[in-house]
This record gives structure tokens, C-alpha cells and sequence, in this order.
């Protein structure tokens, strides 16, 4: 607020400069300078200090800190005692008691912010401890390391920017919360040790073992597609050895893998060879599908399987397939065979004959039943009864 100093200042003849300031003081003399220059420098040093009122007014209203601003009070109420100044000394007094007057109610209100603040600091940083204390409580072998130390990693950088601000907690709640943060990050840091040197162990391990796999299974290049037995007892031992690191476990499997595709590529043209020609011998032998003699059934599968022997593996996906049809007809003639055998079993032939006698008496006894019988609906079932036990003995014979 600009004020007129002209009305509180004059200079006498000698260059003493007086300040109305209640009643006149002096407040300096300016020897040898125009009495214009000699007000001029008293009032450049009142605009000074009115510059400093108008700025603690503006902090004031921005909410500084009171203790700060009471500093501040203190510093111009002492200024502004016997000024040596021109200008309206007493209505800058006044602004200063006027922001004084206020600095009670503001001191309490920030008191009770600053308590607030403070309270929630204490509240987020428990809340981080808590869950620190809950990832190391819950270590095991479902943790996942690398989330739960990115985890650990946040919460102590959260842990750093309550730090940073203003409020504070108090000191021994603030030490009490930390060393309940460090003894988890702690318990962390050397379970996460402890695992990983033991994975280093177990990488190391599977990386020996599997390697020496890799090497046996390219060791088999040479043998084509015979080499395809081994290959698979190889694989089979893979399957039963630790598991490294992914990367290297991944790198491992590839080159494993080259190997075996290695063996089954160069078996392929062999393969689709022996598929073809089982396939056409099984075309020759078709007619044993039709075959009802025991004897030549017998004899012309025991060619085929002898040629069908000599004859090479065929690819793993084709094998159903084609040992099917010669399944099929291994049933047909093996059907033939057991038919032949409950025929000609002398116990089984026996037993047939004994009913087959049994059965013919009682048609003879039926017949005759039939042929003196005069009721037309008793005659009927006779006939009936007649007539299955016939295809019975069509059966047995």
C-alpha cells in the first residue's frame, strides 16, 4: 500500500531530518544535500520497511507457518520502534499488530493440520510396514521373488517420501516403525539369498545332467532312424531331470530337440517306404479275410507275419493305422481257429450229442402229442414248441 510520505517529513536549514511520528523526532541529518534529497533517502528507507509489512501481510493470508511469521512480527515491531524513516510509521504498527492479532487462531488451526497430517503419516507408514511384514511372513514356495522385491523395493520408496514431508511423527513411533521395516526388509533380502543360491546349485545340476543328454543324443546322428529307440530313453530320462533357469532350460530343450528332429527326419523316407509295403502286403493277404479252412487260414498268416517281420518300422503316427489292418486280419483267422476247436473238442462234441438226443426224443414225444391232440390252440403251441427245439438241434449239429 503506497502512502504519501511528504506529510510526515521536513528538513531544517542544517540538513536534520524530522519524522511526525506521534510528535516530531529527529531521525538524521544529510549535510550538504538539497532538502528534497535529504526527505528523499529517510522515505526510500520507510518504503523499505513498508515492503516487508506488505510481504508478511501476503504470507499471513498464504497460510506461512505462525512460528515463523511471529519471528517475523518481532523482527519489524523492533524495526519499526524509533525508525529512522519517513513516512506513516504508525499505521505500519498497526498492520504489523493487526497480523499479530491473528497468529493465535492460525497457530492453533496449523496445530491442528500439523496433528492431522501427522496422524495420517503415522497411519500410511504403519500400513507399509505391514505389508512388508506380511511379504516376509509369507515367504515359501509359491513366492514369487521378482514381484515381491519390486514390492519391497516401492514400499521403502514410499517409505523415503513420507520422510521428505513436513509433518512429522513422533520420533520414537517414527523408530519403532522403522526397525519393524528393516527387520522384514531383512528377512527378505536373506530368504531371497538363500533361495537363489540354492537355485544357483540346482541350475547348475540340471545344466550338467542335461548337457550330457544333449551330447548323447547327437552322438546317435549317424544311426538314422535306428537310433530313434535310444533317442526316446533319452528322452525319458529328461523328463526326470531337474529343471534349470527357463532361459536355460529353453536353450537346452532346442538343442535336445534339433537332435531327436535329426533322427526322425532322416527315418522319414525309410518310414514312408515300410508303410507302403506293409500296406500292399496286407492287399495280398486280403483273401484270408474270406478264408473259412482252418488250415489254409493258419498257414497264410503265418507267411504273412513272417514277410511283415522282415519289414521296417513305420512312422510313429502311421502306426495305428496300418498295424490295424493286420490286426484285423489276425481276429478273422484267430476266429476261425477257436470255432474249429469248440467244434471238433471231443468233451464239447459229447455233450452235444447226449442233448441232441435228449432233444430229439422230445420232439418224437411231441409229435406224437401233436398227432393225437384235437384242440386246434393246444396243437398250435406244439407246433410251436416243435419247431424251436428243430432249431435247436440245427444249432448243436
Amino acid at each position: 500500500m503506497a502512502t504519501n510520505t511528504k506529510a510526515f517529513g521536513r528538513v531544517d536549514a542544517d540538513g536534520t531530518v524530522w519524522v511526525k511520528d506521534g510528535d516530531w523526532r529527529s531521525v538524521g541529518q544529510v549535510v550538504g544535500a538539497e532538502p528534497a534529497e535529504a526527505l528523499a533517502f529517510y522515505e526510500t528507507r520507510f518504503l523499505d520497511l513498508e515492503s516487508k509489512v506488505a510481504l508478511l501481510e501476503t504470507r499471513a493470508k498464504n497460510g506461512a507457518p505462525a512460528k515463523d511469521l511471529l519471528t517475523a512480527v518481532q523482527v519489524l515491531v523492533v524495526d519499526l520502534t524509533d525508525a529512522h524513516a519517513v513516512g506513516d510509521l504508525e499505521a505500519l504498527r498497526h498492520r504489523v499488530g493487526v497480523v499479530a492479532e491473528t497468529l493465535g487462531d492460525l497457530k492453533k488451526a496449523q496445530d491442528e493440520a500439523t496433528k492431522a497430517f501427522s496422524e495420517e503419516s503415522l497411519a500410511k507408514r504403519t500400513a507399509i510396514v505391514e505389508r512388508a511384514e506380511a511379504i516376509a511372513a509369507g515367504i515359501g514356495e509359491k513366492t514369487h521373488w521378482r514381484n515381491s522385491q519390486k514390492e519391497i523395493a516401492e514400499l521403502f520408496a514410499q517409505w523415503q517420501e513420507e520422510q521428505k514431508l513436513p509433518h512429522r511423527i513422533p520420533k520414537k513411533a517414527a523408530d519403532d516403525l522403522w526397525s519393524r521395516f528393516r527387520a522384514a526388509r531383512q528377512t527378505f533380502d536373506k530368504a531371497q539369498r538363500a533361495y537363489f543360491n540354492g537355485k544357483h546349485a540346482v541350475d547348475k545340476e540340471a545344466k550338467s545332467v542335461k548337457t550330457d543328454l544333449c551330447e548323447k543324443a547327437e552322438a546317435l546322428a549317424d544311426k538314422g532312424a535306428e537310433g530313434i529307440p535310444a533317442y526316446r530313453g533319452l528322452l525319458e530320462q529328461w523328463k526326470k531331470a531337474p529343471r534349470a533357469a527357463r532361459a536355460l532350460d529353453n536353450q537346452l530343450w532346442d538343442r535336445f530337440k534339433a537332435a531327436g528332429d535329426a533322427l526322425y527326419n532322416a527315418g522319414s523316407a525309410e518310414w514312408d517306404a515300410n508303410k507302403a509295403a506293409k500296406l500292399a502286403l496286407v492287399d495280398k493277404y486280403q483273401h484270408l479275410l474270406k478264408e473259412t479252412e482252418v488250415g489254409a487260414a493258419k498257414k497264410g498268416l503265418r507267411e504273412l507275419h513272417a514277410e511283415w517281420d522282415k519289414i521296417g518300422h513305420v512312422a510313429k503316427a502311421d502306426e495305428r493305422a496300418v498295424n490295424g489292418k493286420l490286426a484285423e486280419i489276425d481276429r478273422h483267422v484267430r476266429g476261425i481257429e477257436a470255432e474249429h476247436l469248440d467244434r471238433t473238442n471231443p468233451e464239447k462234441v459229447g455233450r452235444r450229442e447226449g442233448f441232441a438226443a435228449q432233444v430229439e426224443s422230445a420232439i418224437e414225444a411231441l409229435e406224437a402229442e401233436l398227432k393225437a391232440s384235437k384242440d386246434p390252440a393246444k396243437s398250435k403251441a406244439l407246433e410251436a414248441e416243435i419247431a424251436a427245439k428243430r432249431e435247436w438241434l440245427s444249432a448243436l449239429g
